[in-house]
Order: C-alpha cells, then sequence, then structure tokens
C-alpha cells in the first residue's frame, strides 16, 4: 500500500484489532461506555483500550499510546476531545491504522473554524491511506463481523447482535440508535448499521456501495439529510435495482423549513425534495416519513414481499376498527377489494355468509365451531384464503384488546411468511397484548403500534410500483430555430421553441405596431388577447401587459396603450405585442422543464393557472422519461379527474398530452442550456392541448446540445 491508497469499506467494516482512543473505566463516559459495549461482543480478534494511565479497565489492560499495543491495529475509534483529535489521528497514521471512527465533535457543524479543523483531520487521514468516518458521529455497528464499535445508549440493553439482512446508512447517529432500538423491539435483523456524521471521507455513498455487493445485505436503508455526490447516487440507486436489493429513504428537508434545518436549497414546484422524490421513484427507491414506518417495511421486504396491487385486505377483532382502515385506505389511493366467489367458498367454514366480504371481523368467528386449540386454525385459514386472492395487493391485521392475541399473531406469521405480499401486523392492545408483541418479536416478524403506521407503510410500498427509468427512453433531434438567441426569451421565440418540439400552440401572431395589432386581431374573427413582447419582463400579469376578450378595434387599441403605458411606468422595454384568439379552456395544465443543480432536467407537470404555486399539484420525472413514465406522472395528479373528462367535458387527448411530455425531456436532451421552461397555461380545450403562454431561459453559449442536433437557419 502507499502512503496515499486509502483502504476500502468492507476493510473497515471488518477489523479484526480495534483501539478505543479515549478508553475509560466509567461507563458513564463515552469512553468506558464503548469499551463495554465491545467487551460485551468481542471483535474476532483483540480490543485495545488507549488510556495514558495504562491500568486495567474493565478487567481489560490498557495501553498508554498506539504504538504500545502488542498486535497492529485496524481501527481506531477517537473519543478525545476536539483539540486532541488531529493528534490522535496523526497517530493513527504513524502506527499504520487502517480506518478512523471519530465519534469526537465540535468540527464542521460549529461553523468555519471547526470546518478547518475537519479538513486537516481528513488531510492527515488520507496521508496515511487511512479513511475516516465522522467527525460528529456515533460509529457503527456489523453484526456478522460482531462489530460493536458505536456509543449509541441502545447497546447497553442488547444482549446479542441482531444479526439480519437489513443495512443501513444514517447521517444522524441518534436515529441509527432509535433504528437499532425499534429493531430490538420488533425483531429486526441486521447486517451493518453506519452513522456518517458530517461525512467528511467516507460517505453516504461510500456505504451505500458497499451494502450493494455485501452478500449479508438484501434490504439497504437510507436516512439521508443531504445528498453528497448526487451522480454517484443516481448510479447506485440504478445498480442496486438490477441486482435486485430494495433501498429505502427516510429523508430530511423535504419542507422549507426542513430544507432551512439542515441547509439545503430552497422550496418550490421544482425544489430539492421535488426533485429528489422524482430521481428515487425513477430508479425504485422506496421513501417513507420516518425511520419506524421504514423499518416495518423493511422487515415486511425481508421476507420477499411485494405489492402489486392497490387493494387491501382488513382484518380486526373489532368491525369498528376494521371500518376505520376503510376510510384512511381510499384517502391515499388505496382500496377494499371485492373478494372473489372462490374466497368467499374458502371461507365459509370459518364466517357466516353475512361476513364473508372486507373487512374481516374476527369476533364473529364461531368459537363453538372453532374452540380453541382450533381457533388459531380458523384464523390462518380465513388469512390464507383472502390473501390468495387476485386482487389483494397487501393485508393488514388489527390486534384490539381479544382473546387469543398470540393466536392471531401465530397464524398472521404462518401466513405473512408464504403468502408472498405484505401482510402487516398491528398491535393495538397496548400492554394486555404483550403475549402477541413476544410472539413477534421472537419470530423476527415486524409489527407497527397504530393504524396510522400501518397506511403509512402500506402507501409507501404501493408508490414505488411504478414504470421506471429505462435505457429505452425514445430520443429525437428537433429542428431547432438558431436564431433564438440565449438568456431569457421573448414568448414569441419561446412559442417557436414549443413548435419545433411538436407541441401545439394557440394561433398567434408578432406584430411592432398598434395599428398592426387591429389588423391582425380582425383577420381572427374572433374576441382576441393581446400580450406585451419583452425582452425583460416575465411575468406579464404581473404589471397588466396581458388584456382579454377584446372585441374591437378600440378594444385592442387601449389595450395596447394601456400596456405600453404599464411596461413604461415599471421600467421594462416593449417591442411589440403578440396577438393571440381568446379561447375558452375547459381545464389548465402547467407542463414544462426545470434544471435541478443536483440532478439534472425534470419535466414536470401539473394543474396550472394562476394558482399553479397555491395548488402545488405537479409531479415531477426525470428527463429523458418513456411514455409509460409519462402516463404515470398523469395518473398521479390529484387533478386527474379533470383529465378523464369533469362535469360533461371530453377526456383530454391522453396520447397527445404524453407526446408533450416526452418531447420536453427529449428536448431537455438536446438543449442542455435550456435551464427552464414553462408552459402555463397549457390549455385543455375540448379534449384537445393548446399552449397558451410559454417562456423559456438558454444559458449563454449551450443553445444546442451536439454538433449534430438539427437547426433551421
Amino acid at each position: 500500500m502507499t502512503i496515499n491508497s486509502p483502504h476500502s469499506i468492507k476493510e473497515l467494516l471488518h477489523p479484526r484489532n480495534v483501539a478505543i482512543v479515549g478508553a475509560s473505566g466509567d461507563i458513564s463516559k463515552w469512553g468506558g461506555r464503548l469499551l463495554s459495549y465491545m467487551s460485551k461482543h468481542p471483535v474476532e480478534g483483540r480490543v485495545f483500550p488507549i488510556n495514558p494511565k495504562g491500568e486495567i479497565l474493565m478487567g481489560v489492560q490498557s495501553y498508554p499510546s498506539l504504538g504500545d499495543c502488542p498486535e497492529p491495529v485496524d481501527m481506531a475509534v477517537l473519543l478525545v476531545p476536539g483539540t486532541r483529535a488531529l493528534a490522535s489521528v496523526k497517530e493513527c497514521a504513524a502506527n499504520g491504522v487502517k480506518s478512523v471512527i471519530a465519534i469526537t465533535s465540535g468540527f464542521a457543524e460549529t461553523g468555519p473554524e471547526g470546518l478547518a479543523m475537519e479538513q486537516q483531520l481528513v488531510a492527515e487521514a488520507r496521508k496515511g491511506g487511512m479513511r475516516l468516518i465522522g467527525p460528529n458521529c456515533m460509529g457503527l455497528l456489523n453484526t456478522h463481523h460482531n462489530l460493536a464499535a458505536t456509543t449509541a445508549v441502545t447497546m447497553a440493553y442488547v444482549d446479542k447482535l441482531p444479526r439480519g439482512p437489513i443495512g443501513m446508512a444514517s447521517q444522524s447517529g441518534a436515529l441509527m440508535g432509535a433504528m437499532l432500538a425499534r429493531g430490538v423491539d420488533t425483531g429486526a435483523g441486521f447486517s451493518s448499521m453506519v452513522s456518517l456524521g458530517n461525512q467528511a471521507d467516507v460517505d453516504q455513498n461510500d456505504i451505500f456501495d458497499y451494502l450493494i455487493d455485501d452478500p449479508k445485505t438484501e434490504i439497504i436503508a437510507l436516512y439521508i439529510e443531504a445528498v453528497k455526490g448526487p451522480a454517484r447516487f443516481v448510479e447506485l440507486l440504478n445498480r442496486a435495482r438490477q441486482v435486485g436489493k430494495p433501498v429505502l429513504i427516510v429523508k430530511s428537508g423535504r419542507t422549507a423549513a426542513g430544507e432551512r434545518a439542515v441547509m439545503s436549497h430552497t422550496a418550490s414546484l421544482a425544489g430539492a425534495w421535488a426533485s429528489f422524490e422524482a430521481i428515487c421513484r425513477a430508479y425504485g427507491a422506496y421513501l417513507f416519513d420516518n425511520v419506524f414506518d421504514l423499518l416495518a417495511g423493511a422487515q415486511l421486504m425481508a421476507r420477499g414481499q411485494r405489492m402489486r396491487k392497490p387493494g387491501v385486505a382488513v382484518f380486526s377483532g373489532s368491525g369498528g376498527g376494521g371500518a376505520l382502515f376503510v376510510d384512511s385506505l381510499d384517502e391515499i389511493g388505496l382500496e377494499l377489494p371485492a373478494l372473489s366467489e372462490r374466497t368467499r367458498e374458502g371461507i365459509s367454514e370459518v364466517l357466516p355468509p353475512s361476513h364473508r366480504e372486507l373487512p374481516i371481523d374476527f369476533g364473529v368467528i364461531n368459537h363453538a365451531a372453532a374452540p380453541d386449540p382450533r381457533f388459531g386454525d380458523a384464523i390462518a385459514t380465513t388469512l390464507g384464503h383472502v390473501m390468495e386472492d387476485e386482487e389483494v395487493g397487501a393485508g393488514i391485521v388489527f390486534l384490539t384488546t381479544q382473546p387469543n392475541m398470540d393466536k392471531v399473531a401465530d397464524s398472521t406469521v404462518r401466513v405473512g411468511e408464504q403468502c408472498g405480499k405484505p401482510l402487516l401486523f398491528v398491535h393495538g392492545a397496548s400492554t394486555v397484548g404483550d403475549i402477541a408483541r413476544q410472539f413477534l418479536r421472537g419470530k423476527g416478524y415486524g409489527y407497527v403500534e397504530s393504524p396510522n403506521d400501518a397506511i403509512s407503510v402500506l402507501s409507501a410500498l404501493w408508490k414505488r410500483e411504478r414504470p421506471l427509468a429505462s435505457d429505452n427512453a425514445p430520443v429525437s433531434a428537433f429542428s431547432i430555430p438558431a436564431d433564438l438567441g440565449t438568456g431569457y426569451l421573448t414568448e414569441p421565440d419561446a412559442r417557436r421553441l414549443l413548435s419545433a418540439a411538436g407541441i401545439p400552440v394557440t394561433p398567434w401572431q408578432s406584430v411592432s405596431s398598434i395599428d398592426y395589432a387591429i389588423d391582425v386581431a380582425a383577420t381572427m374573427d374572433v374576441p382576441v388577447v393581446i400580450k406585451a413582447v419583452s425582452p425583460t419582463l416575465v411575468h406579464k400579469s404581473d404589471v397588466g401587459a396581458v388584456k382579454l376578450n377584446l372585441d374591437s378595434d378600440q378594444a385592442v387599441r387601449s389595450a395596447c396603450n394601456d400596456i405600453a403605458a404599464a411596461l413604461k411606468k415599471e421600467g421594462h422595454e416593449l417591442t411589440g405585442y403578440l396577438v393571440t384568439p381568446m379561447i375558452r379552456a375547459d381545464a389548465e395544465l402547467i407542463v414544462g422543464l426545470q434544471r435541478d443543480p443536483e440532478f439534472g432536467p425534470m419535466v414536470m407537470v401539473g394543474a396550472g393557472g394562476v394558482l399553479v404555486e397555491l395548488m402545488q399539484d405537479v409531479q415531477l420525472c426525470p428527463a429523458p422519461l418513456t411514455r409509460e413514465q409519462a402516463g404515470a406522472m398523469l395518473d398521479r395528479l390529484r387533478c386527474k379527474p379533470l383529465l378523464d373528462g369533469w362535469r360533461g367535458s371530453k377526456p383530454v387527448n391522453r396520447e397527445q398530452l404524453v407526446d408533450i411530455l416526452v418531447g420536453i425531456g427529449q428536448l431537455a436532451m438536446q438543449m442542455p442550456g435550456l435551464t427552464e421552461l414553462d408552459i402555463n397555461p397549457l390549455f385543455i380545450a375540448d379534449g384537445q392541448l393548446l399552449a397558451a403562454d410559454a417562456r423559456a431561459v438558454i444559458a449563454d453559449g449551450e443553445l444546442l446540445a451536439a454538433d449534430d442536433a438539427a437547426v433551421v437557419a
């Protein structure tokens, strides 16, 4: 190994000998806490406590320095004050340590001075060929290697490391500890759990990469605050999808307030969260609201279960409890399916005719016909037949305070492990139902505590099952006018760009004088709209530069004069007028393109018009996109009923709308300098689509993507 050749992440997570720099015999201190954990869960090699006194600590011989250790040290965990961290890293490098976990805080998170100290740590680590996790982290676990190099308080309550298939990388140490604690309660098993802290050297992508290749990891869980290395992150999402490892993600910073909390970007229609969500959806990741829902989803997936249909079977010990689920499912776009005749026949021995539909009420099972111990078999029979129904994509078992709670849990586990569909257990019996909780924990089956948790988990599972990014997205070279220029395009130029991309626009003509505007309006033989043409004005309606429903020469002249006066008052240049017929629309959409600074071009579609920012009903998808992805974007809109035909209006020409979205994606790839394109509104009139207004921005010097892009002189 050369001095600048860092060790691999695999080596980092599989050390033989580990040193605890700052070890203590006092369990109330971090150094004592870690020593107690690692003594309880010994690594393959040895643990070397480093303490200046060189005394016996918790029955383990300590050493004054790394150089005094009798064997080479693979990993050093730093639990020293920030002022001593740099010297400790240098000592590690001098003694051939392969990796360092810097639990120590007080670095970049404190400001510029702390950042400078952090950069020194990384520089020294790299000089010595070491990898560094942290600083300001809580360490890591590798259960299959028996490595418990973490200060998480949860470890004090863990007698045996919870081995299993779930691998986690977290930017929050406390949330990693919370997820570990919850996992202990629900019987979850983990392969590795890594707290990354400030990500000064090893970052989330490094651990993500490792987990994809790790044979002990089947499910990947990520808690993310800010994506470091977006292009690599997308590549890893795609690679995880290709090897068949589900990626489950919780991200903070989904709102403007949350973004400020993690020092992220400002929220907007295509802001940081919306773009991140679109990328994750496109590459098949599952997005959850919190780490506890994520863990419940991970435990379901660890059994190989996927949700293929939106129908959810609800089973409950309470008729009222089942009814509440029905309302909640409908609110998030899931449904309670009708059971097939075959399914109803299958449960006829257990349930009376009046109760052979969903939701299933366990309380009506005939105890006389199925007394203990047959009660559990009756429950299992019911669950098994219903979960086999073709219209059922997932199931929820809601445990209330009822007899035979352990048998309800046992039956759920028996069916849930075999049915191939998510069957989620909701433990609603509090401490009264501890017998069921203990059974589930012992089987490692998992459960949630409330109906809301169950709904959130299934919502996350279903939202992922959508068309994914594909290498087969169509690519076209449009004939782009060569004289568009750069910067903010006037509306006439933006309309020419749309026409070149095959996007239909309302009839229009650009004129340079009021008299010419009057002549053009007369030829349209309908009321018209007059708009200002200005190279400096972006939002025309804000300054009164759009006049509607003009039906006479005098109305056109007056409108043009008013527009000219308004622009002069606001200090904008007026180069002419755009004349277009007044069209009655059945509905309005917004479509367009936004280039996310991290994830690149995003095609956008949503409810349009003047209330677009208030409605916030938009969908994004990274460009280029397939027709299937474009169709899925439309299906996810809350305003979808408007597209299907609302109150007698014609349904939208869906194929035409899909063409427009796919075309915008192609345009984004052909024109990397096209930084923004908004078509608002895109009219739906008698089922057909027409762009009624557009604006676009082209970066200087980047009009076209490549030399072979088609250009019209």
